[in-house]
């Protein structure tokens, strides 16, 4: 989110619930990416808890 990168998210996404990341985990992290990539990261993470729904 970060980076800004749709591809990276989806990847990761995919591989964390793979891991076993539950969706409270997933969504700590979209807040803490959130935290350090600042405003522009909001719009990222707020596509990653669209894509979390879909996954």
């Amino acid at each position: 989110m970060t980076v800004r990168c749709d591809g990276c998210i989806a990847f990761h996404l995919h591989d964390a619930i793979a891991a076993g990341a539950d969706r409270d985990e997933i969504t700590e992290a979209i807040g803490v990416a959130v935290l350090m990539g600042g405003g522009p990261s909001v719009v990222y993470g707020c596509e990653a808890l669209k894509a979390l729904g879909q996954l």
